[in-house]
């Protein structure tokens, strides 16, 4: 076996492999770990022992008093690496050598197996995958089709292409190709230049098995095929698939791929239609034969109409138009507001609404007339509007939102205020008003998530809109939105903030609650997971410092239960 045209041999790729930054930390991370040592609840290197491997492995900690090592990320990807390799293996409550460690520079492609897929965990190609992964996924994609070196811009074109507005993520986001450079660099996958990155032959051989080897099999049926990819972004359902396109050629892979979009519906239709497409010229006979089918015919039409140099029809585009919208909003999440679902379907149209929506409304398509009710319907008010774009968003001054704000990944107990706000506030006092009823300090960065975007102090490197500039109605409309608000980027507080009902307005209170706002610094809620075990052993290690870092007496000053809302409106009221 070989790499893709390079010409290197397993025992060639195991070796880089060892070498990779990653792997070899890893490799030296075992040997440290000798006879054992001893982990916390949590699996991970207790606190005193995660400074001891910073300092053997050359990672600076941001501490050294660390609440847990999950606080140091550096410590713990090498940390995953050494586990998932089996190079470590965490056993009654120590970490000990792993069964790997014994053979590792002797079994090439064990080895190998092993480094790729802790690369595979690594860049989260495993299970459910999120927009950090695409984005991986585009860079890698884009090194596996290019022979040479690639400069930075292509890279970063292919994760805008891949990720820009994929689902609708308006506003999302996006983690820069340097930096995705700089992972796979860990990896031993590219070697970064001052302007791009050159694929190694080990990369090559780990794009290979992702689009590649990682392809659905070229026998499976269309059907079959279809399912494996729906739902990735096209670019990437296409280079999966090529292997499959390939073994069949054009027609008769286009006549497969059109029967089975007959029979599929939503967005594995236009999956089947993008395969399809992507046949060529060479497909036109398989296309003529559904031309004048009700479900394929304005695809089949239209693709015929670009081969002969003419434009499709206004009806053929406008239930194109119908079929793609309406299949791109049922894959939305059902908790989404609708007022976004409507800007979403908007941004995806364009053009004048006065003749748009007479088009869509004229197109046939089945569902044309949800469509339209949809676009044509104020989502703040039952009543049906004329044609036209969805109205602005109200600031809803003079009135009030009941809101619960919950600490997300806390639990034993759960922490959540209920809090009643005027619903014109914008959200950088609501960013106020959330730190003084938690219980947080203020002294860190912060973010609103929401579908339109993210919103703190602006920033044009973070991607952060004016938050002074947004009132909370813009953003919570109906009873039941939901809105993230994120502190302390490094450990990572996630807040899920719900509209719950529609009250009279007034100043910020506090009508319910409960649990104690974690400390400060702690290492998320991961880190607080562990602050409280350790707190309530009084033979753990780290004790006694702990209780020095909180400035506590006894454990049992503190309480992870304590909450008052007399304290916490007391905080409020030093706001006004």
């Amino acid at each position: 076996m070989t790499s893709r045209g390079l010409g290197a041999t397993p025992g060639q790729l195991a070796s880089a492999a060892r070498a990779c930054p990653v792997f070899a930390a890893a490799r030296t991370l075992a040997d440290w770990v000798g006879t054992g040592r001893e982990v916390t609840t949590r699996l991970v290197l207790k606190p005193a022992a995660a400074v001891e491997a910073c300092d053997l492995l050359g990672i600076e900690p941001p501490s050294r008093k660390p609440r847990s090592a999950l606080d140091i990320p550096p410590l713990m990807t090498v940390w995953a690496v050494a586990v998932t390799a089996e190079l470590i293996e965490v056993t009654r409550g120590k970490a000990v050598p792993g069964p790997a460690l014994a053979t590792w520079d002797e079994r090439a492609e064990d080895v190998l197996d092993a480094w790729i897929r802790c690369a595979q965990e690594a860049f989260g190609l495993v299970d459910e995958m999120y927009d950090d992964d695409m984005a991986h996924l585009a860079v890698l994609a884009t090194l596996h089709e290019n022979a040479d070196a690639v400069p930075f811009d292509d890279l970063s074109r292919s994760i805008e292409e891949v990720c820009g507005t994929e689902g609708f993520l308006l506003g999302a986001d996006r983690v820069s190709a340097s930096t995705i450079a700089a992972r796979l660099a860990e990896f031993g996958i590219v070697v970064p230049g001052e302007d791009d990155v050159e694929p190694t032959p080990l990369g090559r051989h780990f794009t290979d098995v992702v689009f590649r080897q990682g392809a659905p099999a070229a026998d499976v049926d269309a059907e079959a095929l279809i399912g494996s990819v729906s739902g990735l972004p096209p670019r990437l359902a296409v280079l999966l698939s090529r292997p499959w396109l390939s073994s069949r050629g054009p027609g008769a892979a286009a006549r497969e791929l059109l029967a089975a979009a007959a029979r599929a519906t939503g967005e594995r239709r236009l999956t089947a239609i993008a395969l399809t497409d992507e046949c060529g010229p060479e497909a036109e006979p398989a296309w003529r034969e559904w031309v004048r089918d009700d479900g394929l015919g304005a695809y089949a039409r239209s693709r015929l109409a670009d081969w002969a140099g003419a434009e499709p029809t206004a009806e053929d585009r406008a239930w194109l138009t119908v079929d793609t919208v309406v299949t791109a909003l049922d894959v939305l999440p059902p908790e989404l507001p609708t007022v976004l679902v409507v800007e979403a379907a908007w941004a995806r149209i364009g053009g004048d609404p006065s003749r748009v929506v007479p088009l869509l409304a004229n197109s046939g398509h089945p569902d044309a007339p949800r469509l339209v009710a949809l676009l044509t319907a104020d989502p703040l008010d039952p009543v049906v509007r004329t044609a036209g774009p969805p109205p602005p968003r109200p600031d809803r001054a003079g009135v009030g939102y009941e809101l619960e704000v919950r600490l997300c990944e806390v639990a034993d107990p759960p922490v959540r205020r209920r809090l009643e706000v005027p619903a014109d506030l914008t959200l950088d006092r609501l960013h106020e008003v959330v730190q003084a009823a938690m219980g947080w300090e203020n002294a860190h960065m912060h973010v609103f998530a929401h579908r339109t975007g993210h919103y703190g102090a602006p920033d044009p490197e973070l991607g952060h809109q004016d938050e002074a500039a947004v009132a909370v109605s813009r953003v919570l409309a109906e009873v039941g939105d939901r809105i993230r608000y994120t502190y302390d980027f490094g450990d990572g507080w996630d807040h899920d903030i719900t509209l719950k009902n529609i009250v009279p307005v007034g100043d910020p209170v506090c009508t319910d609650g409960e649990g104690a706002c974690p400390p400060e610094d702690c290492g998320g809620p991961w880190g607080y997971e562990d602050l409280k075990a350790t707190l309530a052993d009084p033979a753990a290690e780290g004790h006694a410092d702990l209780l020095d870092w909180l400035g506590l007496t006894a454990a049992a000053d503190f309480d992870p239960a304590r909450f008052s809302t007399e304290d916490v409106n007391r905080a409020l009221s030093r706001l006004a």
